[in-house]
């Protein structure tokens, strides 16, 4: 194991330990507490409005022909679970992904970066341009039918 690994490790939560402890010394222990537990639900709203923002993005992107952007929401959404995990550098390193200020410059590093690695699934429910649409009527016959008598769910014109 290497030493930035060690470091990483055992160094994050003795940081996050130490700033706990400091914080709880300055305000008290249950506004700490208070502080910590917050993060929780602050975290999963951020990752369900970046969720529904990038399923906004995909359906937009989809009727007009573009790619979606998957950055922005990306950056949003792991901030949103840095945020939910217990610590204030975490929350700050959350709130860093958040911020739309902060945002643009990690999103012009990261663009490139996801850009390659990133693809996009096609959805149900979804209508993308250029695809094959075969128009049809769908008949569904039940074995138990008498001879003579329409399917059920047939169209009768």
């Amino acid at each position: 194991m290497s030493f930035r690994s060690r470091l990483l490790l055992f160094g994050y939560p003795l940081l996050e330990i130490a700033t706990a402890y400091a914080v709880a010394l300055w305000i008290g222990w249950g506004w700490m507490l208070l502080l910590v537990l917050l993060g929780f639900p602050i975290g999963f709203a951020l990752m369900r409005n970046a969720a529904d923002a990038a399923m906004r993005d995909v359906q937009e992107a989809a009727a007009t022909g573009t790619e979606p952007d998957a950055s922005k929401h990306a950056l949003a959404f792991f901030g949103g679970l840095l945020v939910m995990i217990p610590g204030f550098w975490s929350d700050l390193a959350g709130a860093l992904l958040v911020i739309p200020l902060t945002q643009r410059l990690f999103r012009r590093n990261l663009s490139s970066w996801l850009s390659t690695r990133v693809t996009t699934i096609r959805m149900p429910g979804v209508h993308y341009p250029g695809g094959d649409i075969i128009q049809g009527t769908v008949i569904r016959t039940d074995p138990e039918d008498p001879p003579g008598r329409s399917p059920r769910g047939a169209i009768e014109d």
